[in-house]
């Protein structure tokens, strides 16, 4: 999944207001974050896959990342950011920390019913998982939509108002319908638009990763 992976973070929101949304809604996808930064590293990779062109399916990549897009790994690396993040602070609660940590875990939840039996339980399981809607575009964008909304509407509806002051200031309220408007289009190029090269690794990955943070900096606007 895409915008659905922010999600979590919306709402997860009102349980850990303290928590700036941006870091919540980074959570949610780090799982994809930290395998885009492995595959600069050459530990985790993707490669276009031709069968899935041909299909007309979303994200038509063979990937191969064990430990990113395990429910292990996620569970490693969400615990990493919730104790850098507590290390920030001067006094992180255990709430918020299994906020972040669970955001990340939801990961997981997302990606078996869409991916293509390529997500594990731990990186040296022989067991792939996932259903396959990645197969179908236009289910996917209407999945994704849902989820993603249906966090924004917990996010507006529960979070407490001093975390929504971003977009509920005076004049501000252009930076809610911007961040939809804004997501609806990378789900819809997510879904439909092909592969702009075959360069996965340096030009692929990259911007992946800058769109993902991109989405991270415009959630964080509707706080702040």
């Amino acid at each position: 999944m895409w915008i659905a992976h922010y999600a979590s973070g919306l709402i997860a929101k009102p349980f850990a207001p303290d928590v700036p949304l941006s870091l919540l809604a980074l959570a949610g996808a780090l799982p994809d974050a930290f395998f885009f930064v492995l595959n600069l590293g050459g530990l985790e990779s993707f490669s276009i896959s031709s069968k899935v062109l041909r299909k007309g399916g979303c994200f038509p990549y063979n990937a191969d990342y064990p430990f990113s897009h395990s429910l292990l790994g996620m569970g490693v690396i969400g615990s990493i950011l919730a104790f850098g993040y507590s290390a920030t602070k001067k006094k992180a609660s255990v709430q918020d920390m299994l906020a972040i940590v669970m955001c990340s875990l939801s990961h997981f939840l997302l990606e078996v019913p869409t991916h293509r039996h390529d997500t594990k339980i731990t990186p040296t399981d022989n067991i792939e998982l996932g259903a396959g809607l990645f197969d179908y575009p236009s289910a996917t964008l209407a999945v994704e939509l849902a989820i993603f909304f249906g966090g924004l509407w917990v996010y507006t509806r529960y979070a407490p108002a001093i975390t929504k002051m971003g977009y509920m200031k005076e004049g501000q309220r252009w930076r809610l319908y911007a961040l939809s408007i804004f997501m609806i289009a990378q789900q819809i190029h997510f879904c439909y638009g092909s592969a702009p090269t075959s360069e996965t690794r340096f030009v692929h990955a990259p911007m992946f990763l800058f769109n993902i943070l991109l989405s991270c900096w415009a959630l964080g606007k509707l706080e702040s």
